[in-house]
C-alpha cells in the first residue's frame, strides 16, 4: 500500500499494519490503533485519503500520541493565526526601513518595559522589537510549538529561523556609581519566548575582477602555454579561473 505525505506530496510505501488499520475505517467506521504502532503515519495517511482524523473516527491506545498529533494540528493553524494578524505587520514595518531581518521577542501583556535612554541595557547588534500578547507567549513556550512555527515560516521561503527563549531586559534594577567614576546600571530581566527570521536573498558572489588590484601583481615577461601565471591572491575561486583564461588569450594572439 502507498500514501502521500503532505509536505513532499511524493508517495512513499507504509507498512501492511498501518494500511490494515486504515481500512478499517471503511469497514466499522473506526480506526484502531495498537499502542506500537506509529501515529504519525496514521495521520498521513488520514490526510491521504482524506478521513478525519479526530476522537471519532481513530481510537489509540497510546493516548499521548494520539492527543501529539491532534496538538501538532491545532499548532499549525493557531501560529499560521498568529502570523497573518500579528507578526506580518512588524516584518512589513522592519522591510520599510529596508531591513531584511528582525527579531521580535513576545511578552506578556503585563510586562513593563522601562529602559533608561542615556543607559540602555546591553541588547547587542540585533534591533530588538517586542509583541505584548499573552496568548502568543504562552503557545511559544513549548518546544513542540516551537518546532511547528519553524516548518510554517520554512513553508514561506524565510531563511535563518530562530526560536526559542531568552532572557529580555525590562527595567532598571539598581543603578551603581563606579569607584573611578562612571554609572553602571543592572536590569531586571524576564525569561520570553523569541522568533528571529531574515528574508534576504542570497546572491552569487560577483564576477567582477578588479584590476586595479590585479595590476599590483605583475606577471612574468614570458609565460608558456603550459604553465598558468601566477594569481592574485585577492580573488576568489571564480575570478582565478577567468583571470587565467585572460591572460592565456592575451598570450595565443602574440
Amino acid at each position: 500500500a502507498v500514501v502521500s505525505t503532505q509536505s513532499t506530496g511524493k508517495f512513499e510505501s507504509v507498512s501492511p499494519e498501518v494500511f490494515r488499520a486504515i481500512l478499517g475505517y471503511y469497514t466499522d467506521s473506526q480506526i484502531k490503533v495498537p499502542f506500537s504502532m506509529n501515529m504519525y503515519e496514521i495521520k498521513e495517511a488520514c490526510d491521504f485519503f482524506l478521513i478525519p482524523f479526530n476522537t471519532t473516527t481513530v481510537i489509540a491506545k497510546n493516548l499521548a500520541s494520539f492527543m501529539n498529533e491532534l496538538s501538532n494540528d491545532g499548532a499549525k493553524s493557531k501560529f499560521k493565526r498568529f502570523l497573518k494578524e500579528d507578526i506580518v505587520g512588524i516584518m512589513a514595518a522592519c522591510a520599510a526601513r529596508g531591513e531584511r531581518e528582525c527579531h521580535i521577542v513576545c511578552l506578556k501583556e503585563e510586562d513593563v518595559v522601562d529602559w533608561d535612554p542615556e543607559y540602555p541595557p546591553p541588547i547587542g547588534d540585533d534591533q530588538l522589537l517586542f509583541l505584548k500578547k499573552n496568548e502568543l507567549a504562552k503557545f511559544l513556550k513549548y518546544i513542540e510549538n516551537r518546532e511547528v512555527a519553524k516548518a510554517v515560516l520554512m513553508e514561506k521561503g524565510l531563511i535563518k529561523i530562530r526560536l526559542g527563549i531568552e532572557g529580555f531586559p525590562t527595567m532598571k534594577e539598581k543603578v551603581k556609581v563606579k569607584p573611578r567614576g562612571g554609572i553602571q546600571v543592572s536590569y531586571f530581566y524576564v525569561q520570553r519566548p523569541f522568533i528571529a527570521m531574515s528574508w534576504e536573498k542570497e546572491e552569487l558572489r560577483s564576477r567582477h575582477v578588479d584590476f586595479m588590484n590585479v595590476s599590483t601583481c605583475q606577471a612574468p615577461q614570458t609565460t608558456s602555454g603550459d604553465q598558468d601565471p601566477p594569481i592574485p591572491q585577492n580573488l576568489n575561486a571564480v575570478d582565478e579561473i577567468e583571470f587565467v583564461e585572460q591572460v592565456r588569450e592575451g598570450n595565443a594572439d602574440q
